[in-house]
């Protein structure tokens, strides 16, 4: 049989294999296809997005290192081009980092060459299963808040994130928290597991800084437990014993981002700021699905009245507006229609869906409109 050609077993899952080394490549089509999995071959980046833009696939193997375009790319473009089609990594080159990135652009594996059959085997089994079943990922990107009611006054108040720091380096924790107080967010500090388990199930946090080498409990328990009580909960891994393995499994678990120590005072704030985006940006995902609902309308016209108000007492912002359109827009909870006729000055659509407007608010619209005339 031709190495490029499927196997011909019925109904089974297919599988591209984006592999630059020959034999590599062979003898893993040989022993996924003894499972009865089709299995097609891709020796470049560039001929495995041609493959995946032509056809379905339901998982992509996608080695790193390519002779055309960087592997980590080639997994952004798939998942941009397919996003229900799983990645598995495997890579001769594994990195921390690497591994990481390769998560957060959607990757539910990633395993470091050499592996076994059995090895590679059973990653494809288990997420092929997930796929079969359509159960989404841990990953803390699509985090939401598990069926809890989500509140317009919730989404805002994270702009003030509440943070809790589990770390038993007493330096390090009260050195980490007064860089974070500084930005803005509250900070507790748990310097044990069990403290951590404790403090969790009392109060609301939007994340948790986790150390994973702890006195009492393994960090990636504590991990685990949390992610389990409350998946709302933002994790970002704080560790001075990185490795490939404790990062992927990190990151499987729903970890939003794992740093490795010593790390800067920019490096952990960035982190943090993009995990509070993320929190956010997941809250405002659920509540457009509600925005036909009367809770949701009455949402909606206070967004539109927000940034109405907004833009009209703040130039930088209706500039934004102007120069920018909806993207001005991205924090809101609005829908595509409201978005058009706000940046439009649609006052018929805003009348009619919001009501009557304050003397400003109107001010800014006229304003708009004429801008639009000239």
């Amino acid at each position: 049989m031709n190495a490029s050609q499927p196997s011909k077993a019925p109904a089974s899952s297919r599988i591209l294999l984006m592999e630059d080394e020959p034999t590599v490549a062979q003898g893993l089509q040989i022993a996924l296809q003894e499972e009865g999995y089709d299995v097609y071959l891709a020796q470049t980046g560039k001929s495995a997005l041609d493959k995946i833009r032509q056809g379905d696939f339901d998982l992509l193997m996608a080695d790193l290192r390519l002779p055309d375009i960087d592997g980590m790319d080639v997994i952004k473009q798939a998942k941009r081009i397919r996003p229900e089609t799983a990645v598995i990594v495997i890579t001769g080159y594994a990195t921390v980092q690497s591994a990481v990135e390769a998560m957060k652009e959607g990757a539910v594996d990633y395993l470091a060459k050499p592996f076994t059959d059995d090895e590679i085997i059973d990653s494809v089994r288990k997420v092929l299963e997930r796929v079969a079943t359509k159960k989404p990922p841990a990953s803390g990107k699509d985090a939401t808040s598990g069926g809890e009611d989500i509140k317009l006054d919730r989404i805002e108040s994270e702009k003030h994130a509440h943070i809790l720091l589990m770390e038993d380096e007493l330096s390090l924790a009260n050195g980490l928290k007064m860089v974070l107080a500084e930005a803005g967010y509250e900070v507790v500090l748990a310097p044990t597991g069990k403290t951590a388990l404790d403090i969790v199930t009392r109060n609301g946090f939007d994340i948790l800084l986790a150390d994973i080498k702890l006195p009492d409990i393994d960090g990636m328990e504590v991990i685990k437990q949390v992610r389990e009580k409350k998946p709302d909960v933002q994790v970002i891994v704080i560790t001075g014993y990185a490795t490939v393995s404790s990062a992927v499994e990190a990151m499987k678990l729903g970890a939003f981002d794992y740093l490795a120590k010593p790390f800067t005072d920019e490096e952990v704030k960035t982190a943090v700021e993009g995990a509070v985006r993320q929190k956010q940006e997941a809250a405002i995902r659920a509540l457009l699905g509600k925005l036909d609902t009367q809770e949701g309308k009455l949402i909606q016209k206070r967004e539109v009245l927000r940034v109405l108000d907004r833009a009209s007492q703040d130039e930088r912002f209706w500039r934004a507006l102007s120069e920018s359109g909806s993207e001005a827009l991205k924090g809101y909870v609005l829908s595509t229609e409201a978005k058009a006729a706000i940046v439009s000055g649609d006052l018929n659509w805003i009348v009619e869906h919001v009501g009557e407007l304050s003397d400003e608010q109107l001010k800014w619209i006229f304003g708009r409109l004429q801008m639009e005339r000239w």
